[in-house]
């Protein structure tokens, strides 16, 4: 992910917590500067020595930049972040009052966390956001009434040393050989298969900066009974919602394609799909990136909203699940590396590597040591979090990707488009059909 970084294309996730009530940027500032020392990658720089990459922690806080809210824009315009030159986390702060110099602001306020994907991924910034929320309310409580030590969950940085390593059972060792072929076999399916884009339009991955309104994301709010209803139809199926939402964007890309794209072209669509590698040994595990990647491969003309389809992709994740799929694409490149040479060359060849990323980060902050009402978190007496938003990065030639999380009981679906080669309203009538499906 450091290495696939492009000007162009920043790898940067965005993760917005949408707050209702008196906010106080002072609090929040301070509750961010101890959160941080828990948290060093967020603060940390990339050196590179003899061709090897380390990270540098800085200590110091992040950017935290003052704008108006834009409801029509919701995220502000950014240029990404360059680990070599700045920390790996940026925070901007919506209102409706525009004063930069106003402490306490009345309203909605957005908070916009801007992570290089590199240092840390979804599920880790939300972690860390809730230690950001809890030490808010920490100090906004009266005295006595709200104890870190008593309610705040423990983060251990030194945990960060263990990441990345992987202890098979003795159980799994007779079936080490086996499950090896199998991961090599998906990692040459990765290089081999022909993936088409959802647009020929060919992305400009040349530019110094990225398109003036990355990054471009819509949002859905599903209400508490839409939720059950899509809880129910996954269970009527026979699959979970994760395999729904993956059958939905193959179905949503097929009929987007079928009705703007002329030039038929032949290989398969593809959908990559983050898998968390978090082991109950990492619960205390600070923010940090422990994710790896699998692949879903579907020729057009095979997708149809069958049972064969729903069928198909459930039985594909289960498989993926019990091999563990996720490290094997970590080690396939490792193996890929010894025997072609530059791996990252072959990644950065102007090729379309995947259609779409989607992502499903289950229910975020039911856990959080924070009092809840109506299944809103309170934050203090006079703040509420009301909404949750977060997509991952978008790369060349993989225009969309695709977020879903449940908050409140009630599910929010995130589109993350490349507007250098789609329209807003291509955008939503994709992320229209996803949710019809």
């Amino acid at each position: 992910m450091l290495l696939d970084d492009q000007p162009a294309y920043p790898m940067s996730c965005f993760f917005m917590i949408k707050l209702r009530g008196r906010f106080n940027v002072a609090v929040l500032e301070s509750a961010l500067q101890t959160t941080l020392e828990n948290h060093p990658l967020l603060t940390s720089l990339v050196t590179e020595t003899n061709g090897q990459f380390y990270w540098r922690n800085t200590g110091k806080m992040p950017d935290v930049t003052r704008l108006p809210m834009d409801n029509e824009r919701r995220f502000p315009a950014s240029k990404g972040i360059n680990l070599f030159s700045n920390p790996a986390l940026k925070i901007a702060i919506c209102n409706d009052n525009a004063d930069p110099k106003a402490v306490e602001l009345d309203g909605q306020t957005n908070v916009i966390f801007e992570v290089h994907h590199s240092a840390c991924d979804a599920i880790g910034l939300a972690r860390f956001i809730e230690d950001v929320l809890c030490n808010y309310a920490r100090q906004v409580a009266p005295t006595g009434e709200y104890s870190a030590e008593v309610h705040r969950k423990l983060v251990e940085p030194d945990l960060l040393i263990r990441r990345g390593t992987f202890v098979q059972k003795r159980n799994e060792l007779l079936q080490s050989l086996s499950q090896q072929f199998l991961r090599f076999l998906r990692v040459w399916k990765f290089f081999v298969n022909r993936i088409i884009p959802l647009t020929p339009t060919k992305p400009d991955r040349n530019a110094p900066m990225p398109v003036a309104d990355f990054p471009a994301i819509l949002h859905r709010d599903l209400t508490a009974m839409e939720t059950q209803n899509v809880q129910q139809k996954a269970k009527q199926l026979g699959i979970t919602i994760n395999d729904l939402f993956l059958c939905a964007t193959f179905l949503a890309m097929k009929s987007w394609r079928e009705q703007h794209v002329t030039d038929k072209q032949r290989g398969q669509l593809r959908i990559a799909v983050p898998v968390n590698l978090r082991t109950p040994a990492d619960v205390r595990m600070p923010a940090a990136n422990i994710v790896s990647m699998v692949f879903l491969d579907r020729k057009p003309e095979k997708i149809g909203n069958s049972q064969a389809l729903y069928q198909g992709v459930c039985r594909e994740m289960q498989h993926i699940k019990r091999h563990n799929f996720g490290w094997g694409f970590i080690r396939g490149l490792a193996v890929c590396q010894r025997i072609f040479g530059n791996v990252h060359k072959m990644i950065r060849q102007d090729r379309c590597w995947a259609t779409a990323t989607v992502t499903n980060l289950g229910r975020l902050f039911v856990d959080i040591p924070l009092p809840t009402r109506a299944g809103l978190v309170l934050i203090g007496e006079s703040l509420e979090l009301i909404g949750i938003e977060t997509s991952p990065p978008v790369r060349p030639w993989t225009a969309l990707g695709i977020s879903v999380l449940t908050y409140a009981d009630c599910m929010t679906i995130n589109l993350h488009y490349d507007s250098g080669v789609l329209s807003r309203s291509d955008a939503q009538s994709i992320l229209d059909d996803i949710v019809t499906v």
